[in-house]
Formats: C-alpha cells, structure tokens, sequence
C-alpha cells in the first residue's frame, strides 16, 4: 500500500512539473499611442434599473505615438454606467482625424474602479495618482480600408487610462 502511495505522489509531481514548465508565454505588447481626450461635464440621467447613467461629451484632444498623430473630434461621448459597488463601466464612441486626413472611428469599452473616497476627488478634478485606481479598457479602431490605418481594424489593443484635471490620458498598446 506505501508503494502505492509512493507512486501516485510520483506521478502527481511529474503531472504538476509538466505543467508548470508547459504554461504559455504570456503576448508581447507595441505601443501605439496615447490620447488626450478632452470632455463636457457629464449628463447625469441619474438612477437606472442598471445603475446611475451618465453620459459624458467628448470635445476634442490629441492623439500621438510613433506612427500616429491625429486630433479628436468633436462630438463623441461616454455614456458610463455607475454601478452599486461604485465600479464605473465605459462605453466611449468617438472620432479621430489623422494628421494626413484620415478618419478613424474609436469604440472603447472598460472599467474604472475606484473607492467612493478617490472617485470623489476625480469627480471634484484632482489629479489622483493612478495606483489608486484601476482604469483599464479595450480600444476597438476602425479605419477606412486602403488607408494606411487598415492595420488597425485587424489588432486587439488594450489601454490604460489616467483621469487628470484637464483630460483623460489613454495610453494604447497593440497586443502582438
């Protein structure tokens, strides 16, 4: 019966040790860009079946990375649900025109979790330090076909995105 044992144990160290030096790589990661997106005091629509809607107008920004210089345009917005447990998630749909005039349609999803204390500050315009919140969401870019841009209706981007006084900094990186 020790023996058994033994040779169980055996096999069930030689199953964990296959698969902890079988486990993945994780992807890399390309910058892309960061944008700075200007916003309107948000829409508050107040208390839904979902949580507190509030919609937020996007007013213009910049954008800038290696190979990409744009500005945001005019009239886009996020409408933003705020849930119970203060957790807000973002739908963000809006526009950027290159600097050789190209249009790029931005749709971006995601999350920002806060504690009802640091939301409070952001919500007053403080710069808050980013450790101090989670805001992470993932861009979806659709660029006009032909156009040097196409690369951009074919990648999985994420980003991380800092609230500060005057804009919403979103910095993009192109899963690879």
């Amino acid at each position: 019966m020790k023996n058994i044992y033994l040779g169980l144990s055996l096999m069930l160290l030689c199953l964990c040790n296959t698969y902890a030096q079988s486990t993945p790589e994780a992807p890399q990661l390309e910058f892309v860009c960061e944008l700075k997106v200007k916003l309107n005091p948000a829409i508050v629509v107040g208390e839904t079946p979902h949580g507190v809607r509030r919609i937020i107008p996007i007013i213009g920004g910049t954008v800038e990375g290696p190979n990409i210089k744009a500005e945001i345009l005019n009239g886009g917005a996020d409408w933003q649900i705020v849930r119970s447990d203060g957790v807000a998630e973002l739908e963000a749909h809006y526009q950027m025109k290159t600097n050789d005039g190209v249009i790029i349609y931005i749709k971006n999803t995601g999350i920002r979790a806060a504690t009802p204390e640091i939301a409070a500050r952001i919500a007053k315009g403080e710069q808050v330090d980013p450790s101090e919140y989670y805001f992470r969401a993932i861009p979806k870019f659709e660029a006009p076909k032909g156009s040097k841009y196409e690369w951009m209706n074919n990648a999985i981007f994420i980003c991380k995105a800092l609230r500060n006084p005057d804009n919403v900094s979103i910095q993009v990186w192109k899963v690879k």
